[in-house]
């Protein structure tokens, strides 16, 4: 079941909805505009554009989802309900999110952190324990970015692909408000 099968409002004018068939590049352009940022910052974690297949079995599924504004997409992001390739066969009830990426022009406005609380909501109402994330584990920013957001570091797996740490954030355990100098 996806996360969301529907457009909602996120706040004010923003809205979140699931990305539709046809929309790939919309998705990567978002995904390469983050990974340019982040080589621009020394740090190599995602391809300069992912292949357009990666993402449309994501939006074909209902994971893959869009933020926008005025019908100009802000960010995107991706919600599934398992990860067993990272995770295991961990059986714990949780969403796992990935691919969370910002347009430069939102930066600041704290979106991603409203994106993790977010999840952590439908996570919440839906019964399931955690929200869980893997990271690149020499990115130290986006490791501290996600533990200001409630993350808990689980493991850096031998097994993964490339060197990741495991993180989950306990949707029942009350969070501090976050005061990030960006998003």
């Amino acid at each position: 079941m996806a996360v969301l099968p529907h457009s909602e409002p996120l706040f004010g004018e923003v809205l979140i909805r699931p990305a539709r068939p046809g929309e790939e590049d919309l998705v990567l352009d978002l995904l390469a505009e983050a990974a340019a940022w982040l080589r621009g910052r020394g740090i190599v974690q995602w391809p300069e554009r992912f292949p357009a297949n990666s993402v449309q079995a994501q939006i074909v599924a209902g994971e893959a989802l869009l933020v926008e504004e005025a019908r100009q997409p802000l960010a995107t992001l991706v919600v599934a309900e398992d990860d067993t390739e990272l995770w295991g066969s961990d059986t714990a009830p949780a969403y796992y999110l990935s691919r969370l990426a910002v347009a430069r022009r939102a930066s600041g406005a704290h979106l991603g952190y409203r994106l993790i609380d977010w999840v952590a909501g439908k996570a919440a109402e839906r019964g399931r324990r955690y929200v869980r994330l893997a990271t690149t584990s020499h990115n130290q920013a986006l490791r501290g970015y996600y533990e200001r957001a409630g993350f808990d570091h689980v493991t850096d797996p031998p097994h993964a692909r490339w060197p990741t740490s495991l993180y989950e954030r306990d949707v029942a355990r009350p969070q501090s408000p976050v005061t990030p100098k960006g998003s």
